[in-house]
């Protein structure tokens, strides 16, 4: 184990930041992404700034910008899904009034949906499925990532400053233990989905 942690420690002083931007995209842009500590790992970016030696301004760029692809990549699967068509009862009441929330104020269900954990993945697919136009949705959702990485960064920052560096061995352990968590999170989706196809009777439609 000492062997291993070695190992990490040897690697450039980005690997944290850059797992942590792999967090982000898959917490934004896929639904088992919500089981994922989005905000967590934007406050960790800021530890990482100070006890890494990251400039702050590429940190909170890294963080904006990963987030806004798994937006976007969201985007992107809600305008391809049928799902939404399929809900019925309450469900689809439910549906009908955020899209009309989506329709009458996209820019800012949008931005402030950035900043609440699990809405971050979900938003961006009901806001494709409303038809809200991407020029929209990019505008309101760049703003809402921008001030919530920096928010959540520049506190990291301030959190990291207020209390004494940690033991150099977390600098390995923790973008491990997130990077086997996102592992662990995508193997059991891509689980489901071939069980899901295997459970399909033979010559049923698809």
């Amino acid at each position: 184990m000492d062997d291993l942690l070695r190992a990490f420690l040897d690697t450039p002083r980005g690997t944290g930041l850059a797992v942590i931007a792999l967090v982000l995209v898959v917490e934004s842009g896929f639904l088992a992404g919500m089981l994922l500590p989005g905000s967590t790992a934007a406050l960790a970016a800021g530890w990482l700034s100070v006890n890494r030696g990251l400039p702050l301004p590429l940190v909170i760029g890294v963080v904006t910008a990963a987030t806004v692809a798994g937006a976007h990549l969201s985007w992107w699967r809600g305008q391809h899904s049928d799902a939404p068509a399929k809900v019925k009862g309450r469900l689809r009441r439910l549906l009908s009034r955020v899209f009309a929330g989506l329709r009458q104020h996209p820019l800012v269900v949008v931005a402030v949906a950035q900043c609440v954990a699990g809405t971050r993945t979900l938003t961006p697919r009901a806001a494709a499925a409303a038809g809200v136009s991407y020029r929209r949705f990019t505008v309101a959702q760049l703003a809402g990532a921008t001030a919530w990485a920096t928010v959540l960064v520049v506190s990291g920052t301030t959190a990291a400053s207020l209390v004494p560096p940690l033991d150099p061995d977390l600098y390995a352990t923790v973008p491990l233990a997130v990077g086997v968590l996102v592992a662990v999170v995508l193997a059991l989706k891509l689980v489901r989905r071939r069980r899901a196809v295997r459970a399909v009777p033979a010559g049923a439609p698809a």
